[in-house]
């Protein structure tokens, strides 16, 4: 089975507590960043191959 190591880390946090998951390209971090933003999500954040912090606020800044 080949796997394909997880690069990006998106995190957010709800009422029930905090959710991380991984992708592995920028655009599905971005999809999936901004899912969680649609849901209702706080904190919404995507942690970069090279350890970057992206707020919510700046993930126009970095599309794929």
């Amino acid at each position: 089975m080949d796997r394909t190591p997880l690069q990006y880390l998106v995190s957010a946090r709800d009422r029930s507590g905090y959710v991380s998951l991984g992708r592995t390209t920028t655009a599905a971090a971005l999809k999936k960043a901004r899912e969680l933003l649609q849901e209702g999500y706080l904190d919404v954040r995507i942690c970069t191959p090279q350890g970057r912090i992206l707020l919510s606020d700046e993930f126009d800044q970095f599309e794929a």
